[in-house]
């Protein structure tokens, strides 16, 4: 949870060079438009992919990604059951059907149950890195076989990598967020990227009320062939948007270090069982999960933790806003989700989730606070 750590000197900097060089416009299609341009293309450079979108939010972002991807209603897009419900939300707003499965020991998509539930009416596989890589070899293989577009819901998982190669780089577009609690923050903001320079079009069109952005034309004679939506990112959030990049880096480094040392520390402790990861060294260093052997051990240690000062990230404080299982609102709307607890569609998801806690490591922690951690740990794990 690094981004909003660091917001100081350099954010302030970059919006008065904007004003300066902008003229006070703060309309990214304005005349004197540019710190959204120059956000984006630094974006793309830094993921390494030739297009890259910028827009209001994450949700913003992987509404536009799946609508350029053409998603429409009757369509079912496979997803995981353990994520922030925005990118269910926004299937369900495409008139798309969600079609959540369980996830596996890495706490993401299990191929297998990926590759069971396609259908002829699968549109989308959605695959969500939450804080760590998905095993992206199996996922896109499965895709590439069915023929089906991966798609990656990034959001938590700026500056991940998966044996070298940045996440949100492997399926077909990539989304991210840049709200308060991602890596790098712009208070709201998402983007999107792709190789596909027709994706890149699509989205970019969705995101600005279906202009297509034609140049040299003005945009009250831009043509359309789309309807879409106002997501566009203003010029103030696009120069944060700058100054955060450019410390991601760093704020990634400072993280994983002090992740290592607090895991290094209590690795061995009785009744802790670590999440399994497809790559380690390439996973963000903002969260630390382990795992108890029932669901009343972790929730016992989680309020311990807190009466010491330590929160938990959404396991288990958040977790009926990051899983499928407490989505009524939106799944009794779908005749293939009628059964009295939905949680129980997804089974093994619930019980690994329940069991398991969730641990924000921070960027600005001193060796103190570390070792408090430590201890607090060590003193609230069950015997």
């Amino acid at each position: 949870m690094p981004g909003f750590e660091l917001v100081g000197k350099e954010e302030l900097t970059a919006i008065q060079k904007m004003f300066e060089k902008g003229g006070g416009n703060l309309y990214r299609y304005g005349p004197k438009g540019h710190a959204v341009k120059e956000f984006e293309s630094a974006f793309a450079n830094y993921m390494g992919v030739k297009f890259a979108h910028a827009v209001s939010s994450g949700t913003a972002a992987i509404h536009s990604a799946l609508a350029a991807m053409g998603v429409a209603p009757g369509d079912e897009v496979i997803t995981t059951a353990f994520t922030f419900v925005a990118p269910v939300e926004t299937i369900c707003a495409l008139g798309a059907i969600p079609v959540p499965v369980e996830i596996d020991e890495t706490f993401h998509l299990d191929p297998a149950e990926v590759e069971k539930a396609i259908t002829e009416r699968t549109k989308a596989v959605v695959a969500i890195p939450m804080w760590a890589a998905p095993k992206m070899d199996a996922l896109k293989a499965i895709c590439e076989k069915s023929n089906i577009p991966l798609v990656e819901d990034a959001a938590q998982c700026l500056g991940g990598s998966y044996r070298g190669k940045k996440l949100g780089t492997f399926g077909k577009i990539g989304t991210f967020s840049f709200d308060m609690g991602k890596s790098i923050t712009t208070g709201e903001g998402g983007i999107i990227i792709t190789d596909d320079e027709e994706l890149y079009n699509r989205a970019a069109e969705f995101s600005d009320h279906g202009h297509m952005h034609v140049p040299g034309l003005p945009r009250g004679q831009d043509p359309r062939r789309s309807p879409g939506l106002n997501y566009r990112m203003s010029e103030l959030t696009g120069a944060i948007g700058l100054a955060q990049l450019a410390k991601l880096d760093y704020l990634l480094s400072r993280q994983k270090e002090n992740k290592k040392r607090v895991k290094e520390e209590i690795l061995n402790v009785p009744g802790l069982t670590f999440r399994e990861f497809n790559d380690e060294p390439g996973s963000q260093g903002d969260t630390l999960i382990f795992s108890l052997p029932n669901e009343e051990d972790a929730s016992r240690m989680a309020r311990l933790l807190a009466e010491k000062g330590f929160g938990s990230k959404i396991l288990p404080e958040a977790l009926d806003w990051h899983y499928a299982g407490a989505w009524t609102h939106i799944f009794k709307n779908f005749s293939s989700y009628q059964e009295d607890d939905l949680s129980n569609y997804w089974p093994k998801t619930k019980q690994l989730l329940k069991r398991s806690i969730a641990l924000p490591i921070f960027v600005q922690m001193k060796k103190e606070q570390i070792r408090n951690l430590i201890n607090a740990i060590q003193e609230t794990v069950p015997n």
